[in-house]
């Protein structure tokens, strides 16, 4: 966390807006729309990420990656049912809804697994290999035998930097199944997404420019306080489309502005809070080369305990060092494992 973030928060909420539509606060919805662009910008995403580009594409500031997948989960959901009715109207919507699967990896993080719960909907969480990382051949083989099955595939949630050794999932060769299969590809790069600014970590961006869907977590590496995440969709229309529900007490004579959405429909809750402000007083304060320095410095520091490890005999790596996570252990029993980390 950062002292320009906690100033941010505090405006915020003396401000007190309850931006679910451009009309209840201008700045709210705008700000967002700015900062959304500046942090693909950053991050150096794909150009259809931005709102500022031609198409469908934009960025949302959600509350954590868990509320992030969920959107995701939900919206590949809605729009594999809408295809399938439309494609097979002999069979009924709560036939359909009981053939959905999905996927993502045994190395992924709980939430993902919580959404598949939340949505109804089953996901498997497919064996990784032995480096920890879900690569298409294992997402083919599971597709190829639930479409046998009479199963309906609908979503893929890979992982850039999984919750347990930061492992990187293969996006590419994910994405080549999930086109063939018209299965959403989300990515959720909650911890490691703040990499994606740096150009010695380019490669982890590799495969981006096919996905529908990421994540990226501002309260991980961007010194921006809980709650702040960042999501992105190719397609945001999608997600609006599924979502979308319209009161009279909701409209006004503004909606259907160019590059100006009503966020209301791109996540769970009705209202929503000023965290653009937040982010945007941090880039103000900090700049793009001082937060880049942060991410550098965990980095840095990650490489120097690794150094330490190595060098005492006691203690072994358990997988190989990714940003800032350093995954090792004392040698012996896994009984010293557990009382290290209680002492800690």
């Amino acid at each position: 966390v950062s002292y320009p973030s906690i100033v941010g928060e505090m405006l915020a909420s003396g401000f007190s807006v309850i931006g679910f539509s451009w009309i209840c606060s201008p700045a709210c919805t705008e700000l967002e729309v700015v900062v959304m662009d500046w942090l693909a910008k950053f991050l150096k995403l794909p150009a259809h990420f931005l709102h500022e580009t031609e198409g469908p594409g934009g960025g949302v500031i959600q509350g954590s990656a868990s509320e992030a997948v969920l959107v995701a989960v939900l919206a590949a959901r809605e729009q594999a049912v809408r295809r399938e009715r439309e494609r097979h109207p002999e069979v009924s919507e709560s036939d359909i809804r009981g053939k959905l699967i999905a996927y993502s990896s045994d190395q992924s993080n709980s939430c993902i697994e919580k959404a598949g719960v939340l949505a109804a909907m089953p996901i498997k969480l497919l064996p990784a290999s032995e480096d920890l990382v879900l690569r298409g051949p294992a997402l083919k083989a599971a597709i190829e035998r639930d479409v046998a099955a009479g199963y309906i595939p609908v979503i893929c949630v890979a992982t850039l930097g999984t919750t347990g050794t930061c492992a990187y999932d293969d996006i590419e060769s994910l994405a080549g199944v999930c086109e063939e299969h018209e299965v959403w590809l989300h990515v959720d790069a909650a911890y490691a997404g703040g990499a994606f600014a740096l150009d010695e970590c380019a490669e982890l961006r590799r495969g981006l420019d096919r996905v529908d869907s990421l994540n990226f977590n501002l309260h991980k590496f961007m010194l921006v306080n809980f709650d702040c995440a960042a999501m992105w969709l190719r397609d945001a229309n999608k997600v609006v489309d599924s979502f979308n529900v319209d009161r009279i007490y909701l409209k006004h004579k503004y909606e259907g502005r160019t590059q100006i959405p009503d966020f209301r429909h791109w996540q769970i809750p009705l209202g929503r809070r000023f965290r653009a402000l937040k982010v945007w007083i941090t880039f103000r304060t900090l700049g793009a080369e001082g937060l880049r320095a942060h991410v550098r410095k965990h980095i840095d520091l990650a490489a120097q305990f690794e150094s330490l490890v190595k060098a005492d005999p006691r203690f072994e790596l358990v997988a190989p060092r990714a940003l800032g996570l350093v995954c090792f252990r004392p040698k012996g029993d896994n009984e010293l494992t557990s009382q290290l980390l209680l002492r800690l």
